[in-house]
């Protein structure tokens, strides 16, 4: 009995050991995750920013001169976003504190909004489950949170400046390295920067367009930080699946808590639509198969990165999950001799 005990787990104890592995990695990695975070976007910057650094090279500027022109130019951009939202934080503090107030006080049109279609709620209920203060705080917590943002992107571009610099020699150490039962895994690395260069660009330019389009029709719309609500659109269009709805949450309730419910309808609608059109039209259009990603794949991937790195995870979690699987999948088909 007891031979027949160890003969069954005996099959099981490679896997076992495999997944103890695989906990405390990522463990670690969770642990490690506020510098894991600034390399990896430092990493993803310098793929992205490379071409233009060549380009101006092949023009004969020095490389480390291009490189510190390109990261002064993006830290101005960022210094110049950080002073405008840190200017909005006393007053998303005041609306933190005065939310409840004031959504109480649109209670009952939103009861007899809900009567017409035979939804009976009482105001306790809707308080409970439409908290717009928590909403609201912690935006403002993140506001907050905001000058200490800067000084760790100064990071992010002390390391992207020397990877920018020494890529090429980089590449050439990889292309070496590579020759013989490497040049596979080299190969798959390649063609998966290539498409993540362009998926990032693609979300990048409709991340703009989503941001400028939120930020002007709130301020159209006569909302309150109009410009907040574009940065916050234009950061979380990176997120998958679930980014366009939780922007859309914070200007959804201020226009009903500033206005009434047809107006939140209408800005929820605006949301839905520019959603649509950017995630199943000018994306796909530009983009092509080239990730061949479901929606399960990216809302596990998102999951996971999340809860792994944060926010940072969350913003990078399609372009990791596809670098993984295409590397991994190629040293498979590497052992099978396909």
């Amino acid at each position: 009995m007891r031979k027949n005990w160890f003969a069954l787990w005996t099959p099981l104890l490679p896997v076992l050991f495999t997944l103890a592995c695989l906990t405390l990695i990522i463990f670690g990695l969770h642990l490690a995750a506020p510098l894991i975070n600034q390399v990896l976007l430092a990493v993803l910057l310098s793929v992205m920013l490379d071409p233009l650094i060549t380009g101006m090279e092949k023009k004969r500027i020095p490389r480390i001169l291009s490189s510190l022109s390109v990261i002064v130019v993006l830290l101005m951009i960022i210094v110049f976003i950080t002073v405008k939202l840190t200017a909005l934080t006393p007053e998303l503090i005041q609306l933190s504190r005065q939310a409840p107030l004031l959504l109480a006080s649109r209670v009952e049109q939103l009861i007899l909004t809900f009567s017409y279609i035979d939804i009976t709620l009482t105001p306790s209920e809707i308080l409970a489950f439409i908290d717009a203060g928590t909403v609201v705080r912690r935006v403002t917590a993140l506001l907050t949170q905001i000058p200490g943002v800067l000084s760790w992107w100064l990071m992010v571009f002390l390391m992207l400046l020397f990877m920018l610099y020494e890529l090429p020699l980089l590449k050439i150490t990889l292309q070496q390295r590579s020759q013989g039962k490497y040049q596979a895994l080299y190969i798959a690395l390649q063609e998966s920067i290539q498409s993540v260069i362009v998926y990032v660009r693609v979300k990048t330019l409709s991340s703009i367009l989503g941001g400028a389009i939120v930020g002007t029709g709130a301020h159209l719309l006569g909302l309150k930080f109009a410009f907040f609500w574009g940065v916050l659109m234009f950061v979380l269009n990176y997120v998958p699946v679930l980014g366009s709805l939780l922007a859309a949450m914070p200007p959804v309730i201020q226009s009903y808590i500033l206005f009434d419910v047809q107006t939140a309808l209408v800005v929820a609608g605006f949301f839905t639509v520019l959603n649509l059109t950017l995630s199943s039209v000018i994306e796909p259009l530009l983009i092509g198969k080239q990730l061949d990603m479901t929606m399960t794949t990216q809302l596990l991937a998102f999951l996971f990165w999340q809860a792994l790195l944060g926010i940072t995870g969350a913003i990078l979690a399609i372009p990791l999950t596809y670098l993984i699987k295409k590397i991994l999948l190629a040293g498979y088909l590497d052992r099978q001799g396909i």
